[in-house]
């Protein structure tokens, strides 16, 4: 899809070209090509490689961001590097009322002649830019909401889908996973981890789109393709978890889930498991940060029933042990102590008690609900009780009543 204003961006930057002899490029603001004039002889492999790709190979964008290209309101020279293949080029930063949108690159070892000429066609490339990126935030926007609309199901979810499809952003036959990160993260946040993760890579990298929206105010990424789309989606899961924790100024854990690859028509029940999935990362410390459903085990069969059905899988025994939260609730003692796989000692020195008076608690939870906590069974429906209130305590099952409510409605 052709965007409004990139004919009159060509049109100015194949003027400018032909005027001075040297082929011209213009990216956006995150390094993505935007247009490119033709070439006089001057190109080198990194340009080939962007006209091909739309983007830069990551280690060529590290090289030229390194000279605070970001940063600059002032024309900068980036050296060559052989190692690269790259030649001197030098970088105009466009900018709107100090606004970053863009950037123009010449490849010449001395561009410096150049600065008049190309200072004028940078003034006038800021007007078409600032409409562009009007224009791309509303496209932004419809997209976020289509994809939202589909993973939330019923009959907008089916709308959704066949306006996807008719957009080109899915393919109609595409395998896709649902990402969605823990309530703690910004959904904006997740977005810019998406988009700086999906910019990077070369021509190698699997043919899938990662598409990113807000769901129950969790930031949510449907990832789509033909192939290989559960292994794009592992790395994208990380790649969330880490860039979302590199920007969290108070540096807490960050818990992602993923769902099993589907199609388009399982999309809601996709992202109920990679919302449980998340769940699972954060309330679940046997496992990792990054959790997809298949790796949840046990508890994702558990969790969705306790979302059906809570009264059949969270015992009235439990009940008796009084509130999970409270950190000297007979609930929380056990949950630590079968955490810790019934070892006293790394109970006791978690919940900060004597070893004796883990001996007496463990007594009184045998007397309050009958269950003998030598016996495997015993242990083992106390445990998933206990996770299983945890689950029910938390917004999971409102957010997923939500949904169920919404498409009720639809």
């Amino acid at each position: 899809m052709v965007l409004p204003y990139t004919d009159a961006i060509q049109q100015l930057v194949d003027s400018l070209a032909a005027r001075i002899q040297r082929s011209v490029a213009v990216d956006d603001q995150r390094g993505s090509l935007i247009v490119s004039s033709r070439h006089f002889g001057d190109e080198d492999k990194p340009r080939i490689d962007v006209v091909l790709s739309r983007r830069l190979p990551a280690s060529v964008a590290e090289y030229v961001n390194s000279f605070g290209i970001a940063a600059a309101d002032k024309p900068v020279s980036i050296p060559g590097n052989p190692s690269l293949e790259l030649k001197a080029r030098r970088c105009y930063p466009i900018r709107d009322h100090g606004r970053l949108l863009g950037y123009v690159w010449l490849i010449d070892d001395g561009a410096e002649r150049f600065d008049q000429v190309v200072g004028e066609c940078v003034v006038q490339l800021s007007v078409r830019l600032r409409e562009r990126s009007l224009q791309v935030a509303e496209e932004e926007r419809r997209r976020r909401a289509l994809v939202a609309d589909l993973l939330r199901g019923g009959e907008d979810s089916a709308r959704a889908a066949g306006d996807l499809v008719g957009q080109g952003l899915v393919g109609a036959e595409d395998e896709i996973v649902v990402i969605v990160a823990d309530a703690a993260a910004d959904f904006e946040t997740v977005a810019a981890v998406v988009s700086e993760a999906t910019g990077q890579g070369g021509r190698d990298e699997p043919a899938v789109r990662a598409l990113a929206t807000a769901v129950g105010g969790r930031g949510t990424v449907l990832v789509a393709g033909p192939r290989e789309v559960d292994r794009a989606a592992a790395r994208l899961a990380e790649a969330v978890r880490r860039g979302v924790r590199r920007r969290d100024a108070e540096g807490g854990g960050v818990f992602v889930g993923s769902s099993n690859p589907g199609r388009l028509a399982q999309a809601s029940d996709l992202l109920r498991q990679a919302v449980l999935a998340a769940f699972a990362a954060a309330e679940l410390p046997e496992l990792a940060p990054v959790v997809s459903w298949r790796d949840t085990g046990v508890y994702g069969p558990l969790m969705l029933a306790a979302t059906a059905s809570p009264e059949l899988v969270v015992p009235p025994e439990i009940a008796e042990l009084g509130a999970g939260g409270r950190a000297d609730s007979l609930a929380h003692t056990a949950e630590v102590f079968l955490d810790a796989a019934g070892d006293t000692a790394a109970a006791s020195e978690q919940l900060m008690i004597h070893r004796t008076t883990l001996y007496y608690r463990l007594a009184q939870i045998e007397n309050r609900t009958g269950w003998d906590l030598k016996n495997g069974r015993d242990r083992l429906t106390l445990h998933l009780g206990l996770k299983t209130r945890r689950l029910l305590d938390s917004g999971i099952p409102a957010l997923l009543r939500g949904e169920e409510e919404h498409r009720g409605s639809s």
